[in-house]
């Protein structure tokens, strides 16, 4: 039986973390709609932790994948090569996966760990510097603060073709 957790640990699997700089500017803006969500997740629930952290933890508490799911996508040789941070993303989003699975009264706002997904799908991870800084293939995007990303506009196209069109 397919769920939420069971095919979102398949696409994570899937991707290919060696990179793809053909992608770089449709990833870049695929964080900053990442950022944007996760803004706005964290201002409704009022959580702490901005931009990278559990999200569910305060959006379902006590629902959490398995451990057997989360251990085997974090313990994958390729998610380990990555920055600490992106097999973090990885298990959180599973996690909320896991409440959306259980039927979890959640707010009604868009996935916010969608893009993330979508960015490591279209070439790999990312990195934090200790200037603040989001590094995706060398491009560097100011963190900034919630406020700063809070907007009801998306950042990132919705479609494959649209995010392609802005890498030709």
């Amino acid at each position: 039986m397919s769920t939420a957790v069971s095919d979102l640990a398949v696409r994570i699997h899937a991707i290919d973390w060696n990179g793809n700089l053909d992608h770089t500017r449709s990833r870049v803006l695929l964080m900053r709609e990442y950022l944007r969500r996760m803004a706005l997740w964290t201002r409704t629930l009022d959580a702490r932790g901005w931009p990278f952290y559990d999200l569910a933890e305060f959006a379902a508490p006590g629902i959490r994948a398995t451990d057997e799911i989360v251990q085997g996508v974090k313990d994958n040789p390729d998610i380990v090569r990555q920055f600490p941070t992106v097999g973090k993303t990885c298990a959180w989003a599973l996690h909320l996966a896991a409440a959306r699975d259980a039927g979890a009264s959640l707010p009604d706002l868009p996935d916010p760990f969608e893009p993330l997904i979508r960015m490591y799908e279209r070439g790999g991870g990312f990195s934090l510097s200790t200037t603040g800084t989001i590094d995706i293939d060398g491009a560097g995007i100011h963190r900034g603060t919630l406020l700063h990303h809070l907007g009801d506009t998306p950042k990132a196209p919705e479609t494959d073709t649209e995010l392609n069109a802005l890498d030709d």
